[in-house]
C-alpha cells in the first residue's frame, strides 16, 4: 500500500511526469498511426457495403423461400457489422485528426500541453503508446524555420501539398471503382445478348439496381466528387500560404489559413489505403524540389536598376 506522500510522488512522475512528456514525434507518432488504422477500416466498411449488396443481387436470381430467408438474415447480420464497423471507423478518423492538429500546433509554434489536454488526448487516441512510439519520424516536416508563425505555416502549406496529391489519388481510385462497375454490367449484358428475352432484360435490370444500391449505399460516387473537391479546396489553401509567405507568416494569416485547411481536410473523406505509401517516394522528391527553389530564390541578390 502507497501512503499519501507515495501516491502524491507517483502520480506526480508517472502520470503527471508523462503528461508533459509529449514531444512533437510523438504527435507525429500519433498521427500517422491513426491514420493508417482509418485508412483500414475505410476498407473494410467498403468490402462490408460490397458484401452487404450481394444478398441484394443474388436474391434477383433466387426464387427458394430458404435461400430467400437466409439472404436476409445475413443482409442483416453483415448490416450489423457494418455499423459497428463505421462506429470504430468515425472515432479512429477523429483520433487521427485530432493528433493531426496537434502536431501541426506542438510542432509549429512550439510549446506543451497542459495535464489536463494530454489526458483528453490520450483519453482519445485509438492506438497504444507503443504502436505510436512505432511510427515516430523526426523528419516528418521538412521546415528548417525555429518555432513560430513561419514554421507553422511551411508545416502547414506542406501538409496541403501532400493532402491535396492524396485527395486526387482517391477521386482517382473512386473513379476506377465507377468504371468497373460499368464495365461489369456491360459484359453482363452483352454475356446475355443470345439469350436474350423478356424475362433475361428484366433480371439484367434487376441486377443493374443491385449493383446501383451498392454503388450509392457505399457512395462511390459521392466520395469522388468529394476527394475532387477537397483536392481543389486544400491546393486553394496551399496558394494563399504561398502569398503568406511573401510576408514572413503573419500569425493571423497562418492560423486562419490553418483554420480553413483543417475544414476542407476534415470534411473530406480519408484517402483510400496506401494512397501515401504508393506516392511517398515521388512527393518527397517534388517537395524537396520546391524547397530547394525557395531556398535558391531566396539567396539570389536584387538586382538594382
Amino acid at each position: 500500500m502507497l501512503d499519501d506522500c507515495d501516491l502524491n510522488a507517483y502520480i506526480e512522475e508517472h502520470i503527471l511526469g508523462a503528461a508533459v512528456s509529449i514531444k512533437p514525434e510523438t504527435l507525429v507518432g500519433y498521427q500517422r498511426a491513426e491514420f493508417g488504422k482509418a485508412a483500414t477500416r475505410r476498407l473494410w466498411l467498403f468490402v462490408l457495403q460490397l458484401a452487404i449488396a450481394v444478398p441484394a443481387a443474388a436474391s434477383v436470381l433466387v426464387t427458394d423461400e430458404v435461400w430467400v430467408y437466409g439472404l436476409a438474415i445475413s443482409g442483416f447480420v453483415l448490416l450489423v457489422l457494418w455499423w459497428v464497423a463505421f462506429t470504430t471507423y468515425q472515432r479512429t478518423r477523429n483520433a487521427a485528426q485530432s493528433a493531426r492538429r496537434a502536431s501541426l500546433l506542438i510542432g509549429g509554434l512550439g510549446g506543451e500541453l497542459s495535464p489536463d489536454a494530454t489526458l483528453s488526448f490520450r483519453r482519445l487516441m485509438t492506438v497504444a503508446e507503443e504502436e505510436a512510439a512505432t511510427h515516430e519520424k523526426a523528419d516528418y516536416y521538412a521546415t528548417s524555420f525555429p518555432a513560430g508563425p513561419a514554421r507553422l505555416g511551411e508545416m502547414i502549406e506542406e501538409s496541403a501539398f501532400y493532402s491535396a496529391h492524396l485527395q486526387r489519388f482517391s477521386a482517382l481510385a473512386m473513379l476506377g471503382i465507377l468504371v468497373i462497375f460499368a464495365i461489369v454490367f456491360a459484359g453482363i449484358a452483352f454475356a446475355a445478348l443470345p439469350f436474350i428475352d423478356e424475362a433475361t432484360t428484366l433480371t439484367i435490370l434487376r441486377v443493374f439496381l443491385a449493383l446501383l444500391v451498392f454503388g450509392m449505399s457505399s457512395d462511390v460516387l459521392g466520395a469522388y466528387l468529394s476527394h475532387r473537391s477537397a483536392a481543389r479546396d486544400i491546393e486553394s489553401v496551399r496558394s494563399r500560404l504561398q502569398l503568406a509567405r511573401r510576408d514572413n507568416f503573419p500569425l493571423v494569416d497562418v492560423l486562419l489559413l490553418m483554420g480553413d485547411y483543417n475544414l476542407a481536410v476534415e470534411s473530406a473523406p480519408e484517402s483510400v489505403p496506401y494512397a501515401y505509401d504508393i506516392s511517398e517516394k515521388r512527393l518527397n522528391r517534388l517537395w524537396a524540389e520546391y524547397m530547394e527553389n525557395l531556398r535558391q530564390i531566396s539567396q539570389k541578390p536584387l538586382v538594382k536598376r
